[in-house]
């Protein structure tokens, strides 16, 4: 059977980890700007990898590979420098060209309007998310961007891993703010983060009616560290706070019982109708990342122990092929929606011998080839046996790109790119042994995986 006919093969990209272009046609700084905010600062962020003025060039490369699919991120201070008030139109004028570009090669967008960043002017006005006076310029911004693009994108993320998006606006919350007013602001910044994604749903529906929405999580599986039942326990409990209580929403529409329990012992109970906006936030599909599973024990449901059946990465990550099954299947066997892996990869510290466009590829990146290959046999188990509705498989970074916090040491792409933390060089891209790879999986839709068809 394989993968279905219309499979999207691709890679997921984020507007501040690969634009660049900080300050040019009219955009205003992001809290990625101020170093007291962001996860991470250096002043690669400035530059990051010069998409906003190499997205031509890239799209080719993306082309050769076959791509179909490429979801990135609008950086909602490149469209409202102040995160509200005049819309800057060199902004939509950017992602219109670079949508066209993507389209006219035959690959398909799938946008995300917010990938954890805020308009600085906005973050400093109000405090985040904690303030509902940010969803409400959300709105504004998301009706822009859905109204200008209509059917030229078909597929929308509102917020990327949302359940990461809220820890990390939690994270953000004052030092000296009280017990009580601090757990009243984690209830309104996960609420307001799902009013958001009720906002962006309704306006799809109204101003792009053939697009299709996608509520996004962060998925880890939890494994109890022995077959003590309060090891058990807590291993439910942790994918259940993690991810399925964000999950309910999406696919449902209401709040689970037991988060609105927590809320009223908190003090903050929301409005019936905000509760009826919540419900218009059953989402058409479920797009996810994946990259490793992890460890519960009942003193600490996010261990950091070790698992002993399991390889790490060279940044110390579990590699666990399983857990991308066990992932997408636990989704679909509890919701039924289709589901859609956009994010996943293995990051390294790369650095070619010589770089030259002379030679085929510049790195043998067979570290990469293996994790790919094992975890898209999983995938196809998971669409073969467990008869999971799979949409698709985009990787992370599929050209070398900013990590999180702002360095290139952690590389994830097929693509690599000719830079430093502290040296921008000339930002040439070369390709590596595994972008030839992943082109033959894709020209063979999943049917040739690691140089020959596989069996299951």
């Amino acid at each position: 059977m394989g993968f279905r006919k219309n499979f999207y093969w691709g890679g997921s990209v984020s507007s501040m980890q690969t634009e660049g272009a900080w300050q040019e046609d009219g955009k205003g700084p992001s809290t990625y700007d101020d170093i007291k905010i962001c996860l991470g600062h250096t002043d690669a962020w400035k530059t990051a990898i010069d998409t906003y003025h190499r997205y031509k060039e890239d799209a080719a490369l993306f082309e050769g590979m076959g791509f179909n699919c490429y979801r990135f991120s609008v950086d909602w201070s490149r469209i409202y420098p102040t995160g509200e008030g005049e819309v800057n139109n060199k902004g939509l004028e950017f992602y219109d060209n670079f949508i066209d570009e993507l389209k006219s090669r035959g690959i398909e967008p799938l946008v995300c309007l917010n990938h954890f960043d805020l308009p600085l002017a906005l973050y400093e006005k109000y405090g985040g998310w904690g303030d509902r006076r940010t969803y409400e310029a959300f709105k504004t911004y998301a009706e822009t961007v859905i109204g200008h693009f209509k059917d030229k994108v078909l597929m929308y993320i509102p917020f990327n891993e949302q359940n990461a998006a809220i820890d990390l606006a939690v994270g953000q919350i004052p030092e000296g703010v009280g017990e009580r007013e601090r757990n009243i602001l984690k209830a309104k910044i996960f609420h307001h983060h799902f009013l958001a994604s009720a906002e962006v749903k309704r306006l799809a529906g109204k101003l792009a009616p053939k697009a299709k929405v996608g509520g996004m999580v962060h998925f880890m599986p939890y494994y109890p560290f022995t077959c003590k039942p309060e090891d058990v326990l807590a291993a439910q409990e942790a994918c259940e706070r993690q991810c399925f209580r964000h999950l309910t929403v999406f696919a449902t529409g209401k709040y689970p019982e037991e988060l609105l329990s927590e809320w009223k012992k908190w003090g903050f109970v929301p409005t019936s109708e905000d509760l009826e906006i919540i419900r218009g936030a059953v989402m058409d599909f479920i797009p996810l990342s994946y990259y490793r599973s992890g460890i519960s024990t009942e003193e600490k449901l996010h261990s950091d122990k070790d698992n002993p059946y399991l390889l790490k990465s060279g940044f110390g990550w579990a590699i666990d092929p399983v857990g991308i099954r066990i992932a997408v299947k636990s989704i679909y066997d509890r919701y039924g929606l289709p589901v859609f892996m956009i994010e996943c990869g293995l990051g390294a510290d790369e650095k070619p011998e010589e770089l030259s466009k002379e030679k085929q590829w510049v790195l043998e990146d067979d570290y990469r080839i293996k994790y790919f290959t094992s975890h898209i046999l999983e995938l196809k188990k998971a669409v073969e046996e467990d008869r999971v509705d799979l949409m698709g498989f985009l990787t992370w970074g599929p050209i070398d790109i900013l990590s999180s916090t702002g360095t290139m040491k952690k590389r994830y792409g097929f693509i690599y790119v000719n830079r430093t933390d502290e040296d921008e060089a000339d930002m040439e891209r070369y390709l590596k042994k595994s972008y030839f790879w992943f082109k033959e999986v894709i020209a063979s839709n999943g049917a040739i995986i690691g140089g020959g068809k596989t069996e299951l």
